[in-house]
């Protein structure tokens, strides 16, 4: 089969570290980590309560142009297993059952649930944290019967939504409703990402809430945070015009541009008090109760602890790696808590227990799921996966919110 796949070795490695110096456009090809190939073995089940799909649409992802930019942390390199097809984004069609599956049948069409903890693995009896309904905290990454992996699209011999064909385990399994488009399926993923951290931590009713970054994570958030917590009051700061006019429609209640005189802006905004130490930029008293940094840059990290008021919280969800120009000073200064999140888990909502994945297809099977269908702006086929790759890294050029690899089935 074919596939985008990539392999992290070392020859590889620094061959395309060489290549990224001259030009990000030599980053991906023949002998570089990322490559599109035509002789992928397709996945074969691993067990009884195992499927495999033929893909429909494969979802570009921040985490994946950091992979294949070689911007990921060398801390999370045990949590793969080279090399591995990319793409954790996913909708496909059913095409194989195995004898032990009750859910589904040849011919459904599914989102999976990229995330690879003990039931996925055969791990009986399952660790604290999956037992606890909390399987983005897994202790058994690496175990059990499949390759060590943490997602779909990172683990070996399982594929990933960036070639033809994958597996999942039955558990893995989301239906998509018969009215669904693939467009609006693809987003699932991406939207649990979001929906999953802030279920677990809703913003008050009247907490002001600041959204840092207008790609598709920001504006999943906006429309996250709006759908948990419909009268807390959003600003989003984007970059672009275009992300601005999405960012209104999904319910932001105000949009701050991130250029010059944004402090002055989000200052106001808060009834806060710019000053001015002796070095540096501003510090800000007051701020916004909570702020979600959806871009993973020091600019972006540094503007959440300026702007957050003293007691609030900041959530990461910008794949926030190595920092160099970042002053912690306020994180204890104002006594901030701070959140990271990795993925979906099951979280108490409206007095019930629910993943972030079932309401998330809630969510995008309503008026509001039309509206983020639109958050797909490209799609491209599997052969042209360099312009797919270009146009997801540059976003103002080309009004990119959003691009996913189209399937022919």
């Amino acid at each position: 089969m074919r596939g985008v796949v990539f392999d992290g070795a070392i020859p590889r490695y620094l061959a395309t570290k060489a290549a990224g110096a001259v030009s990000s456009r030599l980053m991906t090809g023949p002998r570089r980590c990322t490559n599109l190939l035509d002789d992928v073995d397709v996945p074969t089940l691993p067990g009884p309560r195992w499927v495999r799909l033929r893909t429909r649409l494969g979802g570009i992802c921040g985490s994946d142009l950091n992979l294949v930019n070689l911007n990921v942390s060398p801390s999370m390199s045990p949590f793969s297993t080279f090399p591995f097809v990319v793409g954790h984004e996913n909708v496909g069609v059913v095409e194989e059952v195995g004898a032990e599956v009750a859910r589904v049948s040849v011919g459904s069409r599914v989102v999976v649930n990229p995330l690879l903890p003990c039931a996925v693995r055969g791990i009986h009896p399952p660790c604290r944290h999956c037992m606890e309904g909390k399987p983005s905290r897994c202790e058994n990454f690496l175990e059990g019967d499949i390759p060590a992996g943490m997602l779909l699209g990172t683990c070996k011999g399982l594929g990933g939504s960036w070639g033809e064909h994958f597996v999942a385990h039955e558990s893995q399994l989301y239906e998509v409703p018969q009215g669904m488009s693939d467009k609006a399926a693809v987003l699932l993923e991406p939207l649990a990402t979001v929906l999953s951290p802030i279920m677990a931590g809703p913003p008050a009713a009247d907490a002001k809430i600041l959204v840092i970054g207008g790609g598709s994570i920001g504006l999943l958030a906006v429309a996250a945070l709006k759908a948990i917590s419909p009268h807390c009051d959003v600003t989003l700061l984007a970059r672009y015009d275009f992300q601005a006019q999405v960012g209104e429609e999904l319910g932001a209640d105000r949009i701050v541009r991130g250029k010059r005189g944004y402090f002055a802006e989000l200052s106001r905004l808060t009834d806060g008090k710019l000053v001015k130490p002796i070095l540096g930029k501003k510090i800000h008293i007051g701020g916004f109760d909570g702020t979600v940094v959806c871009v993973g840059s020091d600019g972006a990290v540094d503007d959440a602890l300026r702007f957050t008021r003293a007691g609030g919280s900041i959530l990461l969800l910008g794949n926030v790696s190595t920092l160099k120009k970042v002053d912690w000073t306020p994180l204890w200064q104002k006594e901030l808590s701070l959140r990271g999140s990795l993925c979906y888990n099951l979280h108490s909502h409206e007095g019930a227990p629910r993943h972030a994945f079932d309401l998330g297809l809630e969510i995008l099977g309503s008026r509001k799921g039309t509206q983020l269908e639109s958050l797909v702006t490209h799609t491209f086929p599997l052969e042209a996966y360099q312009d797919a790759l270009r146009i997801a890294g540059s976003k103002s050029k080309e009004k990119c919110i959003k691009v996913a690899f189209q399937f022919d089935n």
